[in-house]
């Protein structure tokens, strides 16, 4: 394992650690007649302003009123530790549906290969229903030299000192692109985290990072130029830009993610939050925001959602083994 792999990991793994050691302890929730939750915090596991932070204000609205009786269903970010420290307050809760994760799948999939000493582990999270798929790209400036996908590649075998890429840290659908694409194409590249995605815009909009692995909400009226597109076809939004499978890259890492809850909820209420996901998935509001800001909200219920999280979670094993990444 290299250097700058152990440092990146152990700097996460700190950093991680930390932030969930001063995580407070939740308090006993108020609750219905019905046993059921008053008040449900949905833990975002990103900063405010973040694509999932976007997501999730709707989605939390469409939930209270799918929910009933009134409940109310407030978001609640805990960013820091490549997503680890909300994954893990999440996890810590009690099962009871007061306290929900709504985020990315890696979390549970990827980190817990990544940093050493979490306090939860794969299937710490239950899935009650997928909300979303992030569509990704690679992003260059306005004014960069590298006109299309193969340019930059080839900067990467030819000067890899100078080409640095930005993503969302260790793990995160972004960096598992840029790593996959890397070997594939034989290149070397310097991954730099982000812990907030508008300030890895704007350090690919000045130059200061040569590319960076944003999702295509983040960029949508920036002056930022998408090389490809990481998805199983074109988009309509990006009709000209090509997919890394067009290119010869077939890499499968997709964002996707939704609403988890702590592992040993009871299953009738389990099956009464399942419900109101997907109909707040399938919302007018919910889904208007999904279009607007150029992504997807295919709903999937408990099973397939569980079905693709597992699914992802062995390819994740798989290949980060086989990078020497894995812990």
């Amino acid at each position: 394992m290299t250097t700058r792999r152990m440092t990146t990991r152990r700097f996460l793994g700190a950093a991680a650690m930390a932030a969930i050691a001063a995580l407070p302890t939740a308090a006993t929730p108020a609750r219905a007649q019905d046993g059921a939750p008053r008040a449900v915090t949905l833990i975002v596991p990103f900063s405010a302003g973040s694509v999932v932070d976007i997501m999730a204000r709707p989605f939390a609205e469409a939930l209270r009123a799918s929910l009933g009786g009134g409940a109310s269903v407030v978001v609640l970010n805990r960013d820091g530790g490549g997503g680890a420290v909300g994954a893990a307050a999440a996890a810590s809760a009690r099962p009871d549906g007061a306290t929900l994760y709504f985020g990315p799948s890696g979390m549970l999939t990827t980190l817990p290969f990544l940093v050493p000493g979490l306090p939860y582990a794969w299937g710490a999270l239950q899935p009650v229903c997928q909300t979303f798929e992030n569509i990704f790209v690679v992003a260059v400036p306005a004014n960069s030299p590298h006109r299309t996908l193969g340019d930059l590649l080839a900067a990467g075998r030819a000067r890899p000192e100078e080409l640095t890429w930005g993503d969302a840290g260790p793990g995160t659908v972004g960096n598992l692109v840029a790593l996959e694409l890397a070997r594939r194409a034989g290149a070397r590249m310097t991954p730099v985290p982000y812990r907030s995605s508008p300030q890895m815009i704007l350090d690919t909009q000045s130059g200061a990072l040569a590319f960076s692995m944003p999702t295509y909400a983040t960029i949508r009226g920036t002056d930022l130029r998408p090389l490809a597109v990481v998805a199983d076809d074109r988009q309509p939004s990006l009709p000209e830009v090509p997919t890394l499978k067009e290119l010869g890259f077939p890499v499968d890492w997709r964002g996707f993610g939704g609403l988890m809850a702590p592992r040993g909820m009871p299953e009738p209420a389990l099956r009464r939050l399942e419900a109101a996901c997907l109909d707040a998935v399938g919302s007018e509001a919910y889904r208007t925001m999904a279009s607007n800001t150029g992504q997807i909200a295919p709903p999937l219920d408990a099973a397939a959602f569980g079905s693709r999280l597992e699914a992802e979670h062995r390819g994740a094993a798989s290949f980060l083994r086989e990078m020497n990444l894995a812990r």
